[in-house]
């Protein structure tokens, strides 16, 4: 894997492991829905679930075992600050024999006793005494060399920072800013959090994914009204065991974990391996991570089959070809969904810096695309099909609008929180100013139809 992604420019900079996991995981994906359709979705799903929730709370027993207890993470977590970021360069005794590079994620200690852990690897070329520059993270909490492995390199050299280091916008040399809202922020002076950035999360989640067509998906599995309300009830219970209990993880792995911050993404995977490494089983770390895949399985196996449906189903038969035989229908589903698949696969060969910032903009954007317009159409008699299209375009418009914005002001990919609300809030209000305007001018809908879903004429 490592030869064959140096010859392709979009992997030049990709991990292999990362490369070789990623074939693994989407051909696994693709075959099951490709093959199976929405039995398949449905009941890997219910497997996934069941996968999640074991390996989240064996997580949260191990990590409060190891911890000494959530009172003893947080009494630790007051006493952390936040770490700077800066450069170094390596000044070697002799001439480099052969280049290379120490990789990313090493610590170092500096020539004044400062750690740093590397942000990127640290390159050497054959015959310099000086190796290129490396972005670092640098650690001001003095017990953090207690609890990493540290490459002495003073035999060899002396590895000095350079120029000055840069603290956080918020919390730098403050001790106590992990525990206190808003808490610690690189780049805002804001913080983290905001008390209304906060109060708004609960609601872009808990009704964030109501109208997601991913979700519709899976609501479809239900047979009747009753299950329907059973499992609103289950599901409740269900988030409830995941969400609470990874809070205090990850909480607790600020501790366990320190200088994550160059590597955000990978906490999940390196806490099951920190803690099950240290339970003395480390077996258990394959159960561990399952979960977190078995999340993005879940996900994207949903979203596969709703493009090859509507590609197949709402395009294709309705408008292109509606005499098209089942047969037909057949293999153009297991050409769409693998096209699809191969698609998304291309699209991640080179990983974002951080997923959490395209989880938060693709799920709000799919919210305030399709929240309003499909609650609308389920409890208002008077919504119209141009309204519905209007409120999807006014919340896809507003939210493109947010980070267009964002990415003005903070010159990278960053959303502009209005007020400090969650940008989710402003979606779905226009969204909803759309839906509900154009309905109002527009003509309404038959008589009939209404009468079929509402029950009586308007």
């Amino acid at each position: 894997m490592a030869g064959w992604k140096g010859n392709f420019f979009l992997t030049q900079q990709t991990d292999a492991d990362y490369l070789l996991c990623l074939l693994l995981f989407a051909s696994t994906v693709i075959v099951y829905t490709t093959y199976g359709g929405f039995r398949a979705v449905v009941w890997t799903d219910v497997m996934q679930g069941i996968v999640m929730v074991i390996g989240v709370l064996i997580m949260l027993f191990l990590v409060l075992y190891q911890v000494g207890g959530l009172s003893q993470a947080t009494q630790k977590l007051a006493q952390l600050e936040p770490p700077k970021s800066g450069t170094i360069r390596v000044e070697w005794k002799e001439p480099i024999l052969e280049a290379g590079s120490i990789p990313k994620g090493v610590w170092l200690q500096t020539e004044t006793g400062d750690l740093v852990r590397l942000a990127q690897p640290l390159k050497m070329r054959q015959g310099d005494t000086l190796s290129e520059t490396a972005e670092v993270l640098i650690e001001t909490n003095p017990d953090t060399h207690l609890a990493v492995d540290v490459w002495d390199l003073s035999t060899w050299g002396k590895t000095l920072i350079q120029g000055e280091p840069t603290g956080y916008a918020r919390g730098d040399g403050s001790k106590g800013v992990y525990v206190s809202a808003p808490g610690p922020s690189k780049d805002s002076e804001l913080g983290y959090l905001s008390i209304g950035m906060a109060f708004s999360f609960f609601v872009f989640w808990a009704f964030g994914g109501a109208g997601q067509p991913s979700n519709m998906v899976r609501q479809m599995a239900f047979t009747d009204g009753r299950v329907l309300k059973r499992s609103i009830i289950v599901v409740s219970i269900y988030y409830t065991a995941i969400y609470f209990p990874l809070v205090i993880i990850f909480c607790c792995a600020k501790v366990m974990l320190p200088g994550m911050e160059i590597t955000p993404d990978r906490i999940m995977p390196e806490m099951a391996r920190t803690l099950s490494f240290a339970a003395g089983v480390p077996w258990l770390t394959g159960l561990i991570v399952a979960a977190p895949f078995a999340a993005v399985m879940s996900s994207v196996d949903s979203f596969l089959l709703m493009v090859s449906s509507g590609v197949v189903r709402d395009v294709y038969q309705h408008h292109v070809n509606p005499k098209a035989s089942e047969r037909a229908i057949k293999w153009l589903t297991y050409a769409t969904t693998t096209l699809i698949g191969i698609a998304a696969v291309i699209a991640v060969l080179n990983p974002p810096t951080y997923l959490q910032n395209l989880i938060v903009f693709a799920t709000g954007g799919l919210a305030g695309c399709f929240l309003m317009p499909m609650a609308l159409a389920l409890f208002w008699k008077g919504v119209t099909q141009k309204g519905m299209v209007a409120g999807m375009l006014g919340g896809c418009i507003t939210h493109l609008s947010l980070y267009v914005i964002g990415y003005l002001m903070y010159d990278g990919f960053k959303v502009y929180s209005f007020l400090g609300i969650q940008p989710f809030i402003w979606d779905v209000m226009g969204s909803t100013v759309a839906t509900v305007g154009v309905s109002k001018c527009s003509k309404p809908l038959a008589s009939e139809l209404i009468t079929r879903y509402f029950g009586s004429p308007r």
